[in-house]
């Protein structure tokens, strides 16, 4: 019988970057997190409202990047965040960016660093990331951020509930 471990917290981003073929970031990383809902509660994880952080064991924040204009289009990739000195900020880290990697094109341009610098990190009571799904100015990455959202949830649903030594979905 599996037990309910926890929550965890997902922050979508609420930036109006809007992406080449439709929508803006706030829309897209909102349906990645909504999309998280269904496989967290099939391992027993509730879904935290975002700015709420009492009782979750982790929080992520959902963000896309945009290169600088010279290179804009030309980079893609995926990034993970988290705190330098949080041990177990690291191991979320690496649980993502492997979960990360089994659904991106190419798994080669996903990585996880370590930071000092977002307070939001930096500040947390529980282990948070800063997650980056792709470059939205890349047609590669947006077309993979867009129609891919519900596995990129179930991935980040699953390295959410391995983090939390959660139950795995049936």
């Amino acid at each position: 019988m599996c037990r309910v471990v926890g929550k965890i917290c997902v922050q979508p981003s609420l930036g109006r970057e809007r992406y080449p073929n439709g929508g803006d970031e706030a829309y897209w990383m909102g349906k990645i997190a909504a999309a998280m809902a269904a496989p967290l509660a099939s391992r027993q994880i509730s879904l935290a409202e975002t700015g709420e952080e009492e009782g979750c064991g982790l929080t992520i924040q959902l963000r896309s990047h945009a290169a600088p204009q010279e290179i804009e289009a030309k980079i893609k990739g995926a990034e993970v965040f988290y705190y330098a000195y949080s041990p177990a900020g690291k191991r979320a880290a690496d649980l993502v960016t492997a979960a990360i990697k089994a659904v991106y094109p190419q798994p080669e341009l996903v990585e996880s660093s370590p930071t000092a610098a977002p307070e939001e990190l930096r500040t947390s009571k529980v282990p948070a990331l800063l997650i980056k799904l792709g470059y939205h100015d890349n047609p590669q990455d947006e077309a993979w951020l867009v129609n891919s959202t519900e596995a990129i949830a179930a991935s980040l649903a699953q390295a959410a509930a391995d983090f939390l030594g959660g139950c795995h979905a049936e």
